[in-house]
């Protein structure tokens, strides 16, 4: 059975772009910039009448999850329809069909316009979005896929959207790995960035736990009790071909991959005291990275691969240290805290999220600049663990028991924009967010 959910999709020509499409509309590094206000009309119903009925529910799944996406920003204000003006069974979809006055009173700065077709067992959503105030087309595609890639299709549009009007591309398309105990037992799951198309990924009746991504976004590590004690395999998500990375004896826990995909860090037991290693991926060879009295777990790289941060607690509680790996020299970054565990590099090096139990006997997501300085709280109920980085850096998935079972959260950077991510039954917990995916 194949496990990596490709969707057929295919984007066709690029429809006429005028000058506007290089114009950067939304700053996201600004800290506190505007949103944009931004109108979604009703998608047109373009399929021949004996395909009309359904095409029209395909239509609005296509528009929520396109207004979900817009939505989960803190970058775009979404124009209510019942605000617009247009009758969207009289007007067209083109620059010289739509009445732009009209988009303009209801201070829509951005318009997004399309038709859906539906060919069979094939959707085409043929879709434009235009700069109100120029009257101009900022850009138009043609999305072709399989009628069940709808939701994908959907996401292809809204990262495509992203990285017109912000020059960054978006999240869209991106997936989370977790573990659920839905079935009994601790079994690792895939699921859209927003919960959709959740889906389990390994069936051994055993547990299962800290999945992680490859830098390609093509194969997974985990480490599973499957076979009696606790080591980390390798899970091709395209063929569905697993091998053991490492079955030494003792513990083996906690792997990630090398920004490179050459090699992979994980704690290993094999002297007795867990310790840091790495493993070649080409030769399966191990290389002890540290040496202490005590235990040394949750590696995360830098990512330009020269250092890690990772848990110790050789100084009595757990706290994060970062290992320079070309001169093996230590640092301790966190001296607050009974217990630091789970940290996580974001992609762009800045920060460093981790999870850690206060005074108050709750864990909390704090971040930390890389070099260990500026540190602020970003939550602040229940117990919030796992940490984990969106691609852009921008939002961070966490699990939490602020609302009792333990369910999976996104935030943005400051702690804002929290949101809950329905993943179906059970609990969930240790996520892990995909790379880029297209």
């Amino acid at each position: 059975m194949r496990l990596f959910f490709r969707t057929t999709l295919f984007v066709l020509l690029l429809l006429f772009s005028g000058g506007a499409a290089a114009k950067v509309y939304i700053d996201i590094e600004a800290p506190a910039g505007r949103r944009l206000p931004i109108a979604v009309q009703t998608f047109k119903n373009m399929s021949a009448a004996e395909e009309g009925p359904e095409t029209a529910v395909l239509a609005e799944e296509l528009y929520d999850t396109i207004v979900s996406d817009l939505s989960f920003t803190d970058l775009f204000d979404v124009i209510e329809r019942e605000a617009y003006l247009e009758d969207p069974a009289a007007a067209g979809i083109t620059r010289k069909e739509t009445d732009f006055s009209d988009w303009r009173a209801i201070r829509a700065e951005a318009l997004v316009k399309g038709g859906v077709k539906k060919e069979g067992g094939r959707l085409v959503f043929e879709v434009r979005i235009f700069d109100t105030v120029t009257e101009e087309q900022i850009f138009g595609k043609r999305y072709l896929g399989r009628v069940k890639s709808l939701r994908s299709i959907a996401h292809r549009f809204t990262d495509d959207l992203m990285e017109r009007l912000t020059g960054k591309p978006g999240v869209f398309s991106t997936r989370l790995l977790f573990v659920s105990d839905r079935t009994g037992n601790k079994e690792i799951y895939i699921c859209d960035y927003d919960g959709g198309n959740t889906r389990r990924i390994t069936r051994n009746g055993s547990i299962n736990l800290s999945p992680q991504w490859s830098p390609d976004g093509k194969r997974i590590i985990y480490s599973s009790y499957k076979n009696g004690r606790p080591s980390l395999y390798m899970l091709d998500l395209l063929t569905g071909r697993e091998h053991v990375i490492s079955d030494r004896e003792g513990i083996n826990i906690g792997g990630r991959w090398s920004p490179d995909g050459k090699r992979i860090i994980l704690t290993l037991s094999v002297d007795e005291s867990p310790e840091l290693y790495t493993i070649d991926l080409d030769t399966m060879a191990a290389k002890r990275l540290t040496s202490n009295w005590g235990i040394d777990v949750s590696p995360t790289w830098s990512p330009d691969g020269r250092s890690v941060a990772y848990v110790s607690d050789t100084a009595g509680n757990p706290h994060i240290y970062m290992l320079d790996l070309q001169t093996g020299k230590k640092r301790r970054l966190t001296f607050e805290g009974k217990y630091n565990t789970s940290p996580a590099w974001s992609p762009d090096g800045k920060w460093i999220a981790w999870s850690s139990l206060g005074d108050d006997g709750r864990f909390d997501i704090w971040i930390m600049t890389a070099d260990g300085g500026e540190r602020r709280r970003l939550t602040s109920r229940g117990n919030n663990k796992t940490p984990s980085w969106s691609p852009d850096s921008r939002y961070i998935v966490f699990s939490s028991t602020r609302e009792g079972a333990t369910s999976l959260y996104i935030m943005g950077l400051d702690g804002s924009g929290l949101r809950k991510i329905d993943t179906g039954e059970g609990s969930a917990f240790s996520p892990a967010w995909s790379p880029y995916l297209r």
